[in-house]
């Protein structure tokens, strides 16, 4: 803190500017390694120090200026009492050199520096340029420096600071010790604005001190200054609302509103709150870019990660716990790359107002996403008996629909005739009959009601129906749309003699496949026209023939779902899907 003896007013920037390394906030990697060269005596002739504005560049190298020439240093640390410390702090030395190297960038200031810089110190051990914005020197400036900067006198020490170290020649780094400086925390910028306040005895809530943190965007020379426009506005007492007010921020209730139209997909609010900021003039861009702080917030409460994470206060961190349990990752993922793609896009649109109200209203819009693998997990169990189809209403949308399009497959008893039905239908109906099960037990239903006065003689015929069956389906193949009309019409009935039959429901598919009963044709129309001999080598002919197409179709079947995707493979053994080729 420097001692204003006066009753002039200095700004919070200046008065609190540190004084000490162990006074610079967030940048312990570079202090430590300064203080330790001084030390040992290690001490490099040329430093360049990069980062972000507002981080202590500048406050760094006078500090380094004064350790150095210090008449009573300790632990490598300034005594700021001696008459070398005072004159640096006054800015009145000889020995420390301060220059603009955006005003003084052309090669003729650079050879006055080198003239100048062959004197010895006044009242130090080492006479110190320190020059700012270095990045901003002409070429032949940077060129003039580099003879120096190679051979420099023992007392010579150059510190250069620079907020764009790519624009710095590799000539002049490669001959100095470089040292990044970081953006500063959020936490770290709000303890020492609330260090000060507590200093200078005005009260701040915590809402606030983050608030002004967050604004400060990594500086704590800005956060310093946006506290001193708080103070002039709300006086010694700084409550959130007031500062919100004072620096015209987008409240963060406001964005809660926001995450709460888009759980309930209220369109309508959306459209008010989209009012609502223009309305008060907020920046549209500034309030997407809170729109996405805030959902990254409750992605990270989502996944579980430490309330450090959360760059918010105590009682908005609690809030975001709560919110973030309505929200799946996926959706919190989708709603981030929605808003991220409006931002970018915002800045280009010819009407932004209409781009930032659709925006608001795509994400009131949008479902909830559902994991595929807890989609394919449903459906396994609604397929295997453990969650009935009629209470499908418990899932979330997505597996619902599956259920009533998998129920939509098994046709529903008459109602005439459901009390009989329920009465034969025992506690394992939702179990899945194999394949094998249902092709031996296909012959029995047959002579059971496929003759007689049940009507469904056409079932006998193999040049009319042939049947295929699948795990808990069975598929009719069936010659034409005549037969296949016929029964369509009585299918309901069909599918109540399979139940009771089989004791358990049994999927039914009619479709017209002259393919699936050709050969049946073939070997008929030998029979009418052979003798019996020639009919049985016919057989046996066909049914090698058969054999080995069959074998070979099967095998390139097998090969063919070995390679498909796992999910695809699913769907498959799920549904007996077939794949449509066009």
């Amino acid at each position: 803190m420097i001692n204003n003896t006066s009753n002039e007013y200095i700004v919070t920037a200046r008065k609190w500017r540190p004084l000490k390394f162990s006074d610079v906030i967030g940048q312990e990697h570079v202090t430590q390694t300064l203080q330790n060269s001084i030390k040992m005596n290690r001490h490099h002739h040329a430093y360049i120090f990069s980062g972000p504005r507002g981080v202590g560049k500048t406050t760094t190298a006078r500090i380094l200026a004064r350790a150095l020439n210090c008449e009573k240093s300790e632990n490598a640390e300034p005594c700021n009492e001696c008459d070398s410390c005072i004159s640096i702090l006054e800015g009145r030395s000889l020995d420390v050199i301060e220059i603009d190297g955006a005003s003084n960038n052309s090669v003729d200031d650079v050879r006055k520096l080198r003239e100048n810089s062959r004197f010895t110190p006044v009242g130090g051990k080492y006479k110190m340029y320190i020059i700012d914005e270095v990045h901003m020197l002409s070429t032949s400036a940077f060129n003039a420096l580099l003879k120096t900067l190679e051979e420099p006198p023992a007392h010579l020490i150059f510190v250069f600071a620079t907020t764009e170290v790519h624009k710095v020649p590799a000539t002049i780094l490669s001959r100095c010790q470089r040292f990044d400086f970081r953006r500063m925390s959020i936490d770290s910028i709000a303890k020492q604005i609330k260090f000060i306040a507590e200093k200078e005895q005005i009260a701040v809530d915590e809402d606030s001190l983050v608030s002004i943190a967050r604004k400060a965007d990594g500086s704590m020379r800005d956060g310093q200054s946006i506290f001193d426009q708080v103070v002039a506005f709300c006086g010694k007492d700084v409550t959130y609302t007031q500062m919100a007010d004072a620096l015209h921020l987008i409240d963060q209730d406001f964005f809660f509103q926001i995450s709460d139209a888009v759980k309930e997909h209220d369109i309508r609010k959306m459209f008010l709150l989209s009012a609502e900021v223009n309305s008060k003039g907020y920046d549209l861009q500034e309030c997407l870019g809170g729109l996405v702080e805030h959902f990254r917030n409750l992605l990270t409460s989502k996944i579980g990660m430490p309330d450090s994470f959360l760059e918010s206060s105590p009682s908005f961190i609690k809030k975001y716990i709560q919110e973030s349990q309505y929200f799946t990752k996926a959706d919190l993922l989708r709603y981030l790359n929605l808003i991220s793609t409006a931002e970018q896009a915002l800045r280009y649109a010819a009407q932004p107002k209409t781009k930032f109200e659709l925006t608001l209203v795509q994400l009131a819009s949008l479902d909830s996403a559902v994991e595929i693998t807890e989609l394919l997990d449903e459906i396994k169990n609604i397929k295997q008996g453990k969650i009935p189809l009629t209470a499908s209403a418990s899932v979330q949308t997505p597996t619902k629909k599956v259920a009533e399009i998998k129920a939509s497959e098994v046709s529903k008893p008459e109602p005439e005739k459901a009390e009989t039905i329920a009465e034969k239908k025992t506690e394992n109906k939702f179990k899945v009959i194999q394949q094998q099960e249902l092709e031996a037990g296909w012959n029995c239903f047959l002579q059971k009601f496929a003759t007689g006065e049940n009507g469904f003689f056409t079932l006998t015929q193999p040049d009319i129906v042939a049947p295929t069956f699948f795990n808990g389906e069975i598929v009719l193949n069936v010659v034409n749309e005549f037969f296949a009309d016929k029964l369509n019409n009585a299918k309901s009935h069909l599918h109540d003699l399979l139940l009771e039959h089989f004791g358990s429901e049994v999927g039914l598919k009619i479709i017209v496949n002259k393919d699936a009963i050709s050969v049946n044709q073939r070997v008929d129309s030998s029979l009418q026209h052979s003798d019996s001999t020639i009919t049985t080598q016919m057989q046996m002919d066909t049914k090698k023939e058969n054999t080995s197409e069959t074998s070979k179709q099967e095998i390139e079947k097998e090969t063919d779902f070995e390679n498909k995707h796992e999910i695809e493979k699913t769907i498959i053994s799920l549904f007996n899907a077939k794949e449509i080729k066009k």
